[in-house]
């Protein structure tokens, strides 16, 4: 894989961009208008008919899984077109390269997943704000889509969407079951590792693997075990920032762009 290989010319990415966001768009406007409607039946029945308060979080904690579940969703379903043969060929044939191909469906599966999910919302939050304060003469607090909180929202679904990414283009099939299934054994060989880990570092509390040993934990010892490791644990948390932060996405994006080339040049053919 050679990168400066790769032709990568705006004007072919906007048009690119284009062809792969109004490909779709009838879909994904009959979808959005569903679960507004829904949202908004759902916020008239709690003022009305269950006298339900205003949650001044309810905004925050809806949108959130909105952004999330449905971006995972969506990202798992991304590179559906090369995957299928009635549609593989075609899309190879296109006239971009793959570095371009990959950039359009990363920047619309998380930069576009995000502003589409953001203006809809907001519309959606200003009509059930308008309806619900003239059957029920009450409502939900206006969303605001740029508090400190949504915004790092914003930064964590980057990140965590560029998982579902790579089990899009590595999985032919079931991609987004597939992809929790592989995250579910990672975390549970990650708690595994953990666990010796922990039974390592500490091993004098400890009189069996499990069982910890009340005796080696009175005194002195003790009450200075969070000092004693505290620059460790900083450190770690140091460590586990760089690579949540700025390892996870880049790593996965180059992932997806290397299994990209590969099938288009193998499976696809």
């Amino acid at each position: 894989m050679n990168l400066r290989e790769e032709k990568l010319s705006y004007k072919r990415m906007l048009l690119l961009l284009r062809r792969d966001v109004f490909s779709g768009y009838k879909s994904i406007a009959i979808v959005i208008a569903a679960i507004a409607a829904i949202l908004i039946t759902l916020d008239i029945l709690n003022f009305t008919l269950f006298n339900g308060g205003a949650d001044p979080e309810h905004h925050i904690s809806t949108f959130a899984a909105i952004l999330f579940i449905g971006g995972f969703i969506a990202s798992s379903s991304i590179f559906k077109e090369i995957h299928r043969r009635e549609s593989a060929q075609s899309y190879i044939m296109l006239p971009a390269s793959p570095l371009e191909k990959v950039l359009s469906r990363i920047l619309i599966s998380n930069v576009g997943w995000i502003l589409l999910t953001l203006i809809w919302y907001s519309v959606y939050s200003l009509i059930s704000a308008g309806i619900t304060e003239l059957l029920a003469g009450q409502h939900y607090s206006m969303f605001n889509p740029f508090r400190g909180s949504v915004l790092l929202m914003y930064a964590h679904y980057i990140v965590l969407q560029s998982v579902f990414l790579v089990g899009a283009i590595c999985f032919r099939k079931g991609h987004l079951f597939k992809t929790l299934l592989t995250l579910f054994v990672v975390g549970v060989l990650l708690s595994i590792i953990t666990m010796f880990a922990v039974r390592i570092i500490f091993a004098p509390y400890f009189t069996g693997f499990f069982a910890v040993d009340q005796t080696q934990m009175i005194g002195p010892m003790f009450e200075n075990l969070p000092f004693r490791f505290a620059d460790n644990l900083e450190l770690l948390e140091n460590i586990s920032k760089v690579f949540y932060w700025a390892l996870i996405a880049p790593v996965a994006w180059v992932i997806t762009y290397t299994r990209f080339r590969e099938v288009q040049l193998k499976d696809a053919v």
